[in-house]
């Protein structure tokens, strides 16, 4: 048997599958509310589709369904969520997203401190702030260290702004995917946005 083809086949149709899903999320948003009838499709897609609700950032859409569906009433907090949920996977509200590519910061760590000195970053995506080589600059003038890649030695991994153009299409890229299953296993890399980040320079 051929693993890495089997890996990479398993690779791609996840891939498919969130790309699906954020269809189905700009679908739904469309027209700025979200109906009975759409969450009750959401919930069916999701088990039907098992290994998307398994994975970022399907995993914390398909909790937070779950959760509104429990007792079989969607009170219109619980719509509110979902709604939420929802553009935060889209990475904002549809009216505004347009044909402009931008983060997912659905699951992220907003609330985390950000601390340069003797922290490991790691950066993925395209950044409002400045190209890529100054924000490592910054970084290193304040004490901190510059990682290309994911490991369980990083401190934190920032997201770009303006996200990746796959992210369209539920390719959220390896280093993303990565830092969520090492903190799914108990790994103390917290997720944030450039915009956290960005503040705290």
């Amino acid at each position: 048997m051929n693993f890495g083809r089997t890996a990479g086949a398993a690779r791609n149709e996840m891939a498919r599958c969130l790309g699906a899903l954020m269809g189905i999320a700009q679908g739904m948003l469309c027209d700025g509310r979200l109906s009975d009838d759409e969450i009750r499709f959401l919930q069916q897609w999701l088990h039907q589709n098992g290994a998307a609700s398994r994975e970022w950032p399907g995993n914390i859409l398909s909790a937070r369904v779950q959760a509104a569906m429990a007792d079989g009433i969607i009170t219109e907090p619980e719509r509110a969520h979902l709604v939420e949920t929802l553009q935060q996977m889209l990475g904002g509200r549809s009216d505004t997203l347009a044909d402009a590519t931008r983060a997912t910061n659905l699951g992220l760590d907003h609330d985390t401190p950000v601390v340069f000195q003797d922290a490991a970053f790691c950066l993925t995506g395209d950044f409002v702030f400045a190209p890529r080589p100054h924000c490592h600059e910054q970084i290193l003038k304040r004490g901190g260290l510059v990682k290309t890649a994911v490991s369980r030695k990083l401190s934190y991994l920032v997201i770009g702004s303006l996200g990746s153009a796959e992210w369209s299409y539920g390719s959220f890229g390896q280093k993303v995917e990565k830092a969520m299953q090492l903190k799914a296993q108990g790994t103390r890399i917290a997720v944030i946005s450039e915009d956290h980040w960005a503040a705290a320079l």
